[in-house]
């Protein structure tokens, strides 16, 4: 099970957005989440369209009163998603708990007594680093943290970073970092400046994906349902699809259920064998993870859907196979060929229909 925190103590960043939509979309790929709204804004709670004035037991009772997670943990409308919810009662447990032995750790030993399975847990923070952000990073083995263009989002990374080394050091708590560009604007040349001073500081912890602005995600987050729910061909929902199938790429080989394929831009890869062998401009890499095949192909619009013609191909030691090709910007339908059989691309939820009743895969090249 991996425990994920989303977290940036500046507001209005994309904190809830991300935890909200990474949920649903993991879901969407047959893992179990649990999301844990920690925030007494309770918008994780109304994101999956709870009313916070409806709810008896909240996370507030976890943490002031040693409830058990299973007692309060509620289903949501999507599949595989379960919520902890909070309301405005969480805004007291700083007071409530003041005197409380070990009141860091409430959230930590709350997971450790869970007896429902499963994969992920994900934490939605509050905006600051307060009793109940400690409480959702002791409990974590990794923090995601949200980051827009702006000055008052780097102020608070800096401070979530150094929050982050200071528990390190006093607890020997270790947390694996990685940031998200959200709410880019690629027609801003700021943010563009931006995007590229975050890449060079934290080469190897910043997502390839950085989630575009898109108002089908505020319009998603009034109707309390996911980005893939409300819009599911909005950039939105490709772009958070493509930051879940990254985080399902980390997973451990004992994690693995089904085959993973996902999309990277190669300008943000470190250059390997293949991709040294196309030209630098226009680089695109398919990703095709399942250890029990012995052949894989890609055709598509980019290619006359001839498999593999055009294609720089390398297969590594865990099945992982890399389709480098090079492709100018567009949208391209296109399947992968498994063993003889064609398949849609299980890590893309893009699909539209073609002429032998059956769906392609689409991807959409900017």
């Amino acid at each position: 099970m991996r425990i994920i925190a989303v977290a940036n103590q500046k507001g209005g960043c994309g904190k809830t957005t991300t935890a909200i939509n990474l949920s649903a979309c993991l879901a969407k790929r047959d893992r179990k989440v649990l999301l844990i709204d920690m925030d007494p804004q309770g918008h994780s709670t109304l994101g999956y369209n709870i009313k916070t004035e409806e709810i008896g037991l909240s996370i507030y009772h976890v943490l002031r009163e040693g409830l058990l997670l299973d007692d309060i943990t509620l289903n949501t409308e999507v599949q595989n998603v379960s919520l902890a919810p909070a309301n405005i009662v969480l805004f007291t447990i700083e007071q409530d708990i003041a005197f409380f032995s070990e009141k860091e750790s409430r959230l930590q030993n709350a997971i450790g007594k869970l007896k429902k399975k499963f994969d992920y847990i994900i934490i939605d923070c509050p905006p600051n680093l307060g009793l109940l952000s400690i409480n959702a990073l002791r409990s974590a083995d990794e923090v995601i943290i949200p980051l827009d263009s702006s000055f008052f989002s780097l102020h608070g990374l800096s401070r979530m970073l150094e929050t982050i080394e200071m528990l390190r050091r006093h607890t020997g708590h270790n947390i694996e970092t990685f940031i998200l560009p959200t709410m880019f604007d690629r027609r801003s040349r700021f943010a563009k400046e931006v995007l590229d001073e975050i890449k060079n500081h934290f080469n190897g912890i910043i997502f390839s994906t950085p989630v575009r602005q898109c108002s089908k995600l505020r319009e998603s987050s009034s109707f309390g349902v996911p980005i893939s729910m409300y819009a599911p061909n909005s950039i939105g929902h490709w772009d958070y699809a493509a930051m879940a199938d990254e985080v399902l790429m980390q997973e451990g080989p004992d994690m693995h259920k089904t085959p993973v394929a996902v999309m990277e831009s190669l300008t943000h890869l470190k250059p390997d064998a293949a991709a040294r062998q196309v030209p630098a401009a226009n680089r695109f890499i398919f990703v095709y993870k399942d250890p029990s095949a012995a052949d894989v192909k890609i055709a598509g619009d980019f290619n006359n859907w001839i498999p593999d013609k055009g294609v720089v191909t390398t297969r590594e030691k865990d099945g992982t196979w890399k389709k480098v090709i090079e492709v100018p910007p567009g949208a391209y339908q296109y399947k992968f060929c498994i063993d003889g059989d064609w398949k849609e691309d299980p890590g893309n939820p893009n699909v539209v229909s073609n002429k032998f009743g059956s769906n392609n895969s689409l991807i959409i090249i900017n």
